[in-house]
């Protein structure tokens, strides 16, 4: 399903606003630029989004900075309780509003907050203040680990595009190379600098992208490592280790289990 994402205005005297988009099948808003920063989050279900060259799987751990005026997609895979909270007049209210679009730890606290602020009636001087104490809890993720680069150049987008549908798809930089017609060393130096990182490297977080929305799901282990391509379970959880500090299995009871739509 295709939908258009209204963009709320922040009430005058305040600092943010938050709209609820709660859906029970994939949906997919269309790409639109807005005056006011977003964070994007959910309270259930996996949300993705595309901004700025990159491509992002957002967990209920996650929220998504996205600054005012760059353009932006989201997405949902299967059902999701998503949530868009919108910024404005905050630059005097945080030391420094980030400018590129970034990871925000969605901590339990940050969670609370901006619920209450969504579904609380309260009065303006008590909303203000909650508000800018949301602002305090805003910070950058530990780790970079939920985004991936997209390549721009078209013949590496099509590569990009390939393993993102079928991330246990096995095909190398040889193989690819060959398909387009190209050197195998020139494919991998320009794959790397637009990028950042090697192809290998790329279908390794690509795949653990996916890990992550299916651990959401409930998924075992083993059919994850399965499905993504892994011969040996082993490999996957160090992996997923490597990328995020802890065992697949650890991820998935500190997130606990996600509410149902």
């Amino acid at each position: 399903m295709t939908a258009t994402m209204i963009v709320p205005s922040v009430p005058p005297g305040f600092l943010l606003t938050t709209i609820d988009y709660d859906v029970e099948r994939s949906t997919s808003w269309h790409e639109h630029a807005h005056h006011q920063h977003e964070l994007l989050w959910s309270e259930g279900g996996i949300v993705t989004l595309e901004a700025d060259g990159r491509a992002w799987s957002i967990p209920p751990a996650l929220g998504v900075w996205i600054p005012a005026d760059i353009p932006h997609r989201a997405s949902t895979v299967g059902a999701a309780r998503v949530r868009a909270t919108y910024l404005t007049g905050i630059e005097g209210h945080m030391t420094a509003v980030p400018q590129a679009v970034m990871g925000i730890a969605l901590s339990d606290a940050l969670r609370i907050l901006l619920l209450h602020n969504l579904q609380a009636n309260l009065d303006a001087q008590a909303r203000l203040r909650l508000q800018r104490v949301i602002l305090d809890l805003l910070a950058p993720a530990p780790t970079t680990s939920f985004d991936l680069s997209m390549p721009s150049s078209p013949h590496l987008r099509s590569i990009a595009d390939a393993v993102l549908a079928d991330p246990a798809d096995k095909r190398t930089t040889a193989t690819w190379a060959r398909l387009l017609g190209m050197h195998e060393r020139t494919l991998a130096r320009q794959f790397e600098g637009e990028t950042g990182i090697t192809f290998t490297q790329w279908r390794i977080l690509a795949r653990l992208q996916v890990a992550i929305r299916e651990l959401a799901n409930g998924e075992a282990v083993v059919s994850i490592s399965r499905r993504l391509g892994y011969r040996n379970p082993s490999t996957f959880i160090e992996h997923f280790r490597s990328l995020t500090g802890q065992t697949p299995a650890e991820y998935a009871r500190a997130r606990g289990p996600l509410t149902q739509v």
